[in-house]
């Protein structure tokens, strides 16, 4: 019998391990932030604002979310 694929995004540890040379996408990173980064996703929507359609980095993803939430709010 064959297996289904499953539709459930990429898990987190498998993306943390995956060699990431060439980036990711806005949507992978979404699908498991909680976990990889320890943001929820409108956190990284917020910090990734004007950047669609660009592959990152986690250590990449990392700053910018960091600097989203230093921010001042005005």
């Amino acid at each position: 019998m064959a297996r289904k694929k499953s539709s459930r995004p990429e898990s987190a540890p498998a993306l943390a391990a995956a060699d990431g040379s060439s980036g990711y996408r806005m949507e992978e990173l979404l699908s498991c932030c909680e976990a990889v980064l320890g943001v929820k996703p409108e956190v990284l929507a917020g910090a990734m604002l004007g950047k669609e359609g660009h592959l990152f980095q986690i250590d990449e993803a990392k700053r910018l979310v960091d600097q989203f939430l230093r921010k001042k709010v005005l």
